[in-house]
């Protein structure tokens, strides 16, 4: 051992035990979630008594498993990098509580101070005071301008850069689009032409040139290249930004859900979000997963039949039980013989007060929250008369990429496949490999 002849005292009463599922229990859709529990220690001769003025919260922690005869610690296989909570006593016992990793995913959105200046100034006035700012990525459509400014009709669309501000519409009809301005001096001190907009792009602004007769939306697109726009790269985008390290984000992870999934999504928010609801509204674009792995890394992946080749075996050597369970997935637990896919999200629903001279294509068009894309065999129907459809919600773009991923969702969903509980023991190193989504 290093250092050589090193006593382990043995004080596990019970080791840190994990649960982590891809998604919410019984389904293969919703919000990925990891639970510890407690890793309790003896501490019957109260050794461990000094420990009480010791600051455990947000300390990580390390989990190492060992065959006989192995050499400490290289040999000694990793099973979980975590972190801690605050303790808890007993009389003859310490209880190291571990914390769930996700709980780190915290957006903390940029807020309105409300105190412009006016006719200077970005922040609003008191009614915008503590508002959180909007945020988008990836390509969105119609989503309402927050008016910043009032006296020179500046309206927010971004806290943040984007790379195109392709239209804005006054009660749903577009105005002219104008020079993109320079900086923000440019944009404070020019105003754009009567019946157009122009654009400071790398603070997310733009100004109008006449004072509007209604609601004020913009088709706004962040990410300087349509692979900067796919659901692998916004995940990692909102992990960064809710503060996971970009050395703790699993690269491999990105890019085959990259390859796997490289259809443009968009999302935008203009309300306090947490980084968890966000994330599962974009894995849900590619029917994906993402969390954190037992060492403590953002994984990431996309739903598909298993295939490949296996990095376990399960054999009645180490099988101990084997039971199907109910799939949660399309009703009546059987097949699905639909698959709808929502896709282009208007965020500005506009059933009234519209400018006459919004065509008659553009009204039916901003009626609707969303347009569908379907997939569907009747024979499915046939043979399994409670059948019926999948409907999922998701931020994808284009009605070829909703079309292509109903299609998918219906090769997966459209066919009997059993959910399968299996208690097993496993050694370490086996242990130490098997992630989620593994074959």
């Amino acid at each position: 051992d290093a250092p050589a002849h090193t006593a382990f005292w043995p004080r596990i009463q019970q080791p840190a035990l994990l649960q982590r599922a891809c998604f919410t229990r019984g389904a293969t859709g919703g919000a990925s979630t990891v639970a510890y529990g407690e890793l309790v220690l003896a501490n019957n001769d109260g050794a461990l008594d000094t420990w009480i003025d010791a600051g455990f919260d947000g300390r990580p922690i390390l989990l190492r498993c060992e065959q006989a005869g192995d050499a400490y610690p290289d040999e000694w296989a990793t099973v979980l990098t975590g972190t801690m909570a605050a303790p808890g006593w007993e009389w003859t016992s310490v209880a190291l509580r571990l914390r769930d990793r996700q709980a780190e995913l915290d957006l903390q959105p940029t807020k309105y101070l409300g105190n412009n200046a006016l006719p200077a100034g970005l922040e609003g006035v008191e009614d915008l005071q503590d508002q959180p700012k909007p945020r988008c990525y990836g390509t969105v459509y119609n989503i309402p301008a927050v008016l910043v400014n009032s006296s020179r009709l500046i309206y927010q669309v971004n806290d943040g850069a984007v790379q195109a501000i392709s239209a804005v519409y006054d009660r749903g009809a577009a105005l002219t689009v104008g020079a993109v301005y320079a900086d923000q001096a440019a944009m404070e001190a020019t105003a754009p032409a009567a019946g157009s907009f122009r654009a400071w792009l790398a603070g997310g602004y733009v100004r109008l040139g006449s004072t509007p007769a209604g609601l004020i939306s913009a088709d706004v697109t962040q990410g300087a290249t349509a692979a900067d726009r796919t659901t692998a790269q916004i995940l990692k985008a909102l992990a960064l930004q809710a503060g996971i390290a970009s050395g703790a984000i699993h690269s491999g992870d990105v890019a085959a859900l990259d390859a796997a999934c490289p259809a443009e999504i968009g999302v935008w928010w203009d309300q306090e979000i947490s980084a968890l609801r966000a994330m599962d509204t974009v894995a849900e674009a590619a029917g994906a997963w993402y969390g954190f792995d037992a060492l403590g890394t953002l994984r990431m992946a996309l739903l598909a039949a298993p295939d490949g080749e296996p990095v376990a075996e399960l054999t009645p050597w180490n099988l101990l039980k084997l039971e199907i369970q109910t799939i949660a997935d399309g009703a009546n637990n059987v097949p699905v013989w639909r698959v709808e896919i929502q896709y282009a999200v208007n965020y500005s629903v506009q059933e009234s007060d519209l400018a006459g001279s919004v065509t008659a294509a553009r009204r039916g068009w901003l009626a609707q929250p969303f347009r569908v894309a379907a997939a569907q065999d009747a024979g499915i129907k046939t043979i399994h008369p409670l059948s019926e459809p999948l409907i999922v919600e998701t931020p994808l773009v284009s009605a070829a990429s909703a079309a292509s991923e109903a299609a998918r969702r219906l090769a997966l969903y459209g066919v009997r496949r059993d959910r399968v509980r299996a208690v097993v023991r496993l050694d370490a190193p086996t242990v130490a490999a098997l992630q989620l989504g593994s074959v």
